[in-house]
């Protein structure tokens, strides 16, 4: 009896080894050849299924958010670093990535989501990979599922190019790495591991949670392990930090070599910390609870599925043997980082309380894995019950299949029979996504390269599509009819910078989502723009928008004497000669 111990309790499951330290829970089982192999064509059939849908709808037109990032991207492929002609808040991790994929793909809309295409399939495999990794090939592939759906989701602004899925890309590479580190006890991973989630932090500031969450997880997992052995854990979570802050700290080094460093800090900490307050916690937290049911859509049956993982994975915790005492133990080493993965992922979407739909990307791997260890524990609680076990694992496929279905079902007309314009049109309402295309063209084909313009108003994306530089920094005016205090020094270096270069045209955008004026804001930058049009520029091209499906489009060189005539429209004045 005493010799056969040892052999009662795996190495693989002994506390507190990483989760799913072998890298394949399924280890013990003997796998044939097509056994082998079945996971990776399944999982080829979900990432073609979901790049077929992105690829239909890749030439819809970039909404404002790419629209930067493709213009900064543009600009450093032309060699002109990040905060020189186009200034954020955001850093400049997401607009190297767009430079990245607009060299391979090229410079345009189609190709940058092309481009996004193979980002979202890298996701969906690391998706894979982390589920496989805390449980089993199985539970991977129903969280890839899981992700490949809602990752699509039109209901979270999901098609487009966002930060968030460039955050997602570096984030799960870091974790997969730091796991494989505890696994190995190989230093370089977790240097390497805190190198990409360095790296996911320059793709958008909430990168920093899961920075923070592989910290807090060493420091769990080292003190959970007795005797703690301090030296070795010192050691692990100096590589992690110091491989996080090193990205940051070449950025720095290359910015203040670039001779942008000043706007940089502005616009990255002092503007930024200007605009993280202007929701208070007492308002937005709050704010939460009202718009999180939205943010679920149509995925609410995978969200709930990952609401019934969690409680399992809890109760595995608290020492429930439920659905089996097996399945328990598998999940327990997993509960402590899913938990804490799904809280840090929550935390990155409160920036600024603001709680956009594409901030919820970031919990998507988090949700997705705690849906998959629904499905199997839900497949172990049915053979407990007696089902056959092809019966069981039927059962919890097809409820997996139609909680995913329901969400390709609730957008099948975006995803299936809309064109991409319609699309656009129809999924982001009044803004002039689709209008701002033929505004570029016309400026493209009258200007030169040297030409400079400016656009009145917080659509970068002209700047892309006319491929022509600002005269100024400001790319958005947001920041300028916000309740913060540079809001009033940021319209007046606008006005400086346009009058100083004289740009040959301007565009002037009279749509409230391009402005987001609010109770109070300074309107000064409109009151000088009135002024300073009527006076040296001559109004060439309207832009009418009569509402989702009508737009009436006027150019005529010699001027438009009539002016607009809808309340929502663009207009594009050329500088009189002389003036």
């Amino acid at each position: 009896m005493a010799k056969a111990k040892p052999s009662a309790a795996p190495k693989k499951l002994k506390p507190p080894a990483p989760p799913g330290d072998t890298g394949d829970n399924d280890a013990g089982i003997q796998h044939t050849p097509s056994s082998r192999f079945r996971p990776w064509i399944i999982l080829l059939v979900i990432v073609l299924f979901a790049s077929a849908m992105r690829l239909r709808l890749a030439d819809m037109p970039l909404e404002r958010d790419e629209g930067e990032y493709a213009y900064a991207g543009q600009l450093m492929l032309q060699g002109i670093p990040p905060y020189d002609l186009a200034c954020n808040m955001k850093l400049p991790g997401t607009y190297a990535s767009y430079a990245l994929l607009m060299a391979v793909f090229g410079q345009t809309a189609f190709g940058i989501h092309v481009g996004v295409i193979f980002v979202n399939a890298a996701n969906i495999l690391l998706v894979f990979l982390l589920g496989r990794r805390l449980f089993d090939a199985p539970v991977g592939l129903a969280a890839a599922v899981s992700y490949s759906v809602m990752a699509n989701g039109m209901y979270l602004l999901a098609m487009a190019g966002h930060a968030t899925h460039f955050v997602i890309l570096f984030a799960m590479i870091g974790l997969l790495l730091l796991l494989r580190g505890l696994e190995r006890g190989q230093t370089l991973l977790f240097f390497l591991s805190g190198l990409a989630l360095g790296l996911a932090y320059l793709m958008k500031q909430p990168g920093a949670c899961f920075l923070g969450f592989a910290v807090l997880y060493l420091g769990w997992h080292a003190i959970t392990n007795r005797p703690i052995a301090w030296s070795r854990t010192a050691v692990r979570l100096g590589l992690v930090v110091a491989g996080g802050v090193i990205p940051f700290g070449l950025l720095c080094l290359f910015l203040w070599h670039a001779g942008v460093f000043p706007k940089f800090w502005f616009w990255t900490v002092d503007y930024a910390r200007q605009y993280a307050t202007i929701i208070p916690p007492s308002l937005g937290i709050p704010y939460f609870f009202q718009v999180f049911p939205d943010r679920m859509g149509p995925g609410k049956g995978l969200w709930l599925l990952g609401g019934v993982g969690l409680v399992a994975c809890l109760g595995s915790l608290a020492g429930l043997k439920l659905p089996t005492a097996d399945w328990a133990r598998r999940a327990r080493a997993a509960t402590v980082f899913l938990v804490g993965f799904l809280l840090l992922a929550l935390v990155g979407t409160a920036s600024g309380f603001f709680w956009r739909e594409h901030y919820f990307i970031l919990m998507l791997p988090a949700v997705s894995i705690l849906a998959g260890a629904a499905v199997s524990a839900g497949r172990e609680g049915l053979k407990r019950l007696g089902l056959p076990a092809p019966l069981a694992a039927a059962v919890v496929v097809l409820v997996l299949l139609g909680a995913a279905a329901c969400v390709v079902a609730a957008e099948r007309v975006d995803l299936f029979e809309r064109t991409p314009e319609q699309a656009c049109r129809l999924r982001y309402g009044g803004n002039p996504f689709v209008e701002v295309g033929w505004v570029a063209d016309h400026i493209r084909d009258r200007t030169t390269p040297d030409d400079t313009i400016a656009v009145l108003g917080s659509e970068p994306e002209i700047y892309f599509y006319a491929r022509r530089h600002s005269c100024t920094g400001y790319i958005y005016t947001y920041g300028m009819m916000e309740p913060q205090a540079f809001a009033r020094q940021m319209q007046d270096e606008m006005i400086r910078d346009v009058e100083a270069a004289r740009p040959q045209f301007i565009v002037m955008t009279q749509i409230v989502t391009s402005w987001l004026p609010r109770p109070g804001s300074d309107m000064t930058i409109l009151q000088w723009a009135e002024r300073y049009l009527g006076a040296n520029y001559v109004c060439v091209g309207i832009a009418d928008i009569w509402s989702l499906d009508h737009t009436e489009y006027t150019w005529d060189d010699s001027g438009v004497k009539a002016g607009p005539r809808s309340n929502f429209n663009l207009m594009v004045f050329r500088r009189i000669p002389g003036r």
